[in-house]
C-alpha cells in the first residue's frame, strides 16, 4: 500500500524537526505514526500521544 500525505508548511516544518532530534526520517515518524492510528466508534482517527524512537 502507498499513501500520499500533504501537510501545511508548519505541520511540514515540526514534523522535520521531530524527525531532526530523534535522528529518524520524517518518514519513519509518519510510518510510527501510522501505526498508533485507531478509529473511534464515531469513525473517526486518534492518535495517542507516543514517543517517536
Amino acid at each position: 500500500m502507498k499513501a500520499q500525505v500533504w501537510l501545511s508548511a508548519d505541520a511540514s516544518r515540526r514534523l522535520r524537526a521531530i524527525a531532526t532530534r530523534t535522528g529518524l526520517e520524517p518518514e519513519q515518524v509518519l510510518a510510527q505514526l501510522a501505526n498508533r492510528v485507531r478509529m473511534n466508534d464515531n469513525g473517526t482517527l486518534t492518535v495517542d500521544a507516543f514517543t517517536p524512537r
